[in-house]
């Protein structure tokens, strides 16, 4: 469980579909990106909305629509969006 993103609504707790394969297996990048994610004390919502969100270090693609591409590149990302 602690390897799901979760998104928290009022008290509700919902689990985002991009980090699930087909047969409901994780993506293995999200698994790699919210590791990093949980390492910078990145919460579990602030993680899902980057994920959603078009990034100019990404021309303006989503990061959810870079899985394909491999951790790193994304990794880079995710630690430049969130540097403090």
């Amino acid at each position: 469980m602690q390897q799901l993103v979760r998104v928290f609504i009022d008290d509700r707790t919902f689990c985002p579909g991009f980090q699930f394969l087909a047969g409901g297996h994780l993506h293995p990048t999200v698994l790699d990106l919210f590791q990093r994610a949980i390492e910078l004390q990145i919460p579990h919502n602030n993680f899902t909305v980057w994920m959603i969100t078009p990034s100019k270090d990404l021309a303006r693609g989503r990061p959810v629509d870079h899985l394909k591409g491999g951790s790193a590149p994304l990794l880079r990302v995710l630690e430049s969006s969130f540097r403090s």
